[in-house]
């Protein structure tokens, strides 16, 4: 197979492939030596998708509510903070939907 990119002639590789925080080892792909470009084949993507969705699960918890003070906290799990990217003194929205407490990180990019 030729690279789509330079027509250089891909090569067999094994790569690691990383989506949405999910790093899959030992991906059979093809590479191109001129330019680096990685592609796997539809089979082999197939693959990888159904074992990376095999290993998404909601985060889902169940937590007290504590005391702050005079105020009622929760403490957000070390998972909590690190599945959604945010970090001590970060912006996040706070609101209700229905019986539901949603906590949202803000973009402040």
């Amino acid at each position: 197979m030729k690279c789509y990119k330079d027509g250089g002639e891909m090569v067999p590789t094994v790569i690691d492939y990383e989506h949405r925080g999910i790093v899959v080892k030992g991906v059979k792909a093809l590479k191109c030596p001129v330019c680096g470009e990685e592609v796997i084949d539809v089979d082999e993507y197939g693959k990888v998708k159904r074992r990376i969705e095999s290993m998404i699960k909601p985060l889902r918890l169940r937590r007290k509510i504590s005391s702050a003070g005079n105020r009622p906290a929760i403490y957000l799990p070390e998972d909590v903070v690190n599945a959604v990217k945010v970090e001590i003194g970060d912006d996040v929205e706070i609101y209700v939907e229905g019986n539901r407490i949603i906590i949202e990180p803000v973009n402040t990019s």
